[in-house]
């Protein structure tokens, strides 16, 4: 049986992501990463037979290519995504909440970050929680964060940003006290090209403790701010970032983002990274295609993007065409579910909205059977024409429910049923299937674990409260 599935055309040939990937071992070997931490140049050095000179890690093309090869090889040997199943996951902290009820846009409270905390436990999500809590002192976000996702879910919490190695030891108080691990990820990389001090000096400090977790993060390259325009360029200048953070996850065996770039537009008129634009889209192409070159795979892992403030028109556009753009690519699995404004306020409408979304996006990407058995088309059209229509039809009765796709949100029904259905509008239903959602998470924290984690939690505040 042939089938037909829409799929976008990379912009490079083997012959050019061979020359992307030169570039890049020529930026590592030629420009370096800036790294004024000694003792992790010394490690580098020592592990990668990299030179440090003027401040700066240059590594050796051969060292970073074997590498990536041996990053080839582990990823080749890992089971492959099913890539016909798409799969909709979590999203990063948001400082603002689209109230559902007035689609105000504010901070949330910290009994509305908890609601929004057991709507991604109904889920089944771990990591990060989707709302901080707004009404606490700025110092104190990441520990109250931290509070709620222990007392309201079963795996949420961690990762969030912390400058304070004495919060750090709260934090995984706090988490032992659940009888959990706490999550530690220190944003490492800086475009252009250098590694930040105070993360690395964090990241020493608990990398032998079997009480966390760390991770690293990478570079965020924004094009024609931080990294070149020219979108090879870009892809030059991204990949030989990440290829050095990789390295660097391998000397303090730690976990980082793995082997893939990324690219983000810049906006000269308001002067913010952008999500969900045309030139995110183009720059998205690019990212993946020498994603897959990298790692020997389809990247399967995406986002959902937009800059609209609330789950708007705006934000149907954006992303939907984001969406569809990475599915067309091979990517299964989004995150930045109900993220909106980049990511700064988290909407639980959106979230819903986007399950629809990307059932929308795997239809399209299904793509169409072009020869099904032996169907004679003259012969189809005259049964047909003889019984006046096609709804009975032998082809229609056997493969109808396979073809068509039947929204559970977006409901295909007139404006007669619509309204004899009372009229709903999308939001309001997607906030009624949120709020039974959110009933849908059962987790009760032991008592004597809650006491605890007040205790310490009560504990960090005075801490902070008191700090110079």
């Amino acid at each position: 049986m042939r089938k037909w599935s829409p799929r976008i055309s990379q912009p490079f040939s083997s012959e050019d992501l061979d020359g992307i990937f030169a570039d890049a071992l020529r930026t590592l070997e030629e420009v370096g990463i800036e790294c004024a931490h000694e003792g992790i140049a010394r490690r580098l050095t020592d592990k990668t037979g990299a030179s440090f000179a003027n401040g700066r890690v240059l590594f050796p093309a051969r060292r970073v290519e074997e590498h990536v090869e041996a990053g080839r090889a582990a990823i080749a040997a890992a089971p492959e995504v099913d890539d016909t199943r798409f799969t909709a996951g979590r999203c990063w902290a948001c400082l603002n909440y689209c109230d559902p009820e007035t689609q105000e846009v504010r901070a949330g409270t910290s009994a509305e970050a908890a609601q929004m905390i057991r709507l991604w436990d109904a889920r089944g999500l771990s990591g990060v929680v989707p709302l901080m809590p707004g009404d606490v002192p700025p110092a104190l976000t990441t520990l109250a964060a931290e509070r709620l996702a222990l007392i309201h879910s079963r795996d949420l919490g961690g990762s969030l940003t912390v400058m304070d190695p004495e919060e750090v030891r709260f934090l995984i108080d706090m988490n032992l006290a659940a009888g959990r691990r706490y999550r530690l990820v220190e944003q490492i990389g800086i475009s252009p090209l250098r590694f930040n001090v105070h993360g690395l000096e964090t990241v020493l400090s608990f990398q032998e403790n079997p009480d966390v977790s760390v991770r690293l993060g990478g570079c965020i390259p924004m094009a024609g701010a931080t990294c070149p325009l020219d979108p090879r360029c870009a892809a030059v200048q991204s990949l030989a970032e990440r290829l050095a953070l990789d390295l660097l996850c391998t000397v303090l065996d730690v976990d980082g983002p793995g082997l893939k770039i990324r690219i983000e537009p810049f906006d000269f008129q308001h002067s913010t990274i952008v999500f969900g634009s045309p030139e995110w889209c183009l720059y998205i192409v690019v990212a993946l295609s020498v994603n897959e070159y990298l790692r020997g795979r389809p990247d399967r892992g995406g986002m959902f993007r937009s800059v609209a403030k609330q789950p708007d028109e705006q934000a149907a556009c954006e992303r939907t065409a984001s969406v569809l753009f990475q599915a067309l690519q091979g990517v299964r699995n989004f995150g930045a579910v109900g993220q909106l404004s980049v990511d700064e306020v988290f909407s639980p409408q959106q979230a819903i909205i986007d399950e629809e979304i990307l059932d929308y996006v795997a239809r399209v990407v299904r793509g169409i059977d072009l020869d099904v058995g032996a169907i004679d088309a003259v012969e189809s059209i005259r049964e047909g024409v003889a019984a006046g229509g096609f709804v009975g039809h032998a082809d229609t009765v056997a493969r109808f429910r396979s073809f068509y796709r039947f929204p559970d949100l977006f409901r295909h029904w007139n404006v007669g049923r619509w309204r004899a259905e009372g009229s709903r509008s999308i939001l309001s239903e997607a906030w009624r299937r949120a709020r039974e959602r959110i009933d849908q998470s059962t987790h009760q924290c032991d008592p004597a674990q809650e006491a605890e984690i007040e205790r310490i939690y009560t504990a960090a505040a005075e801490y902070v409260r008191t700090r110079a």
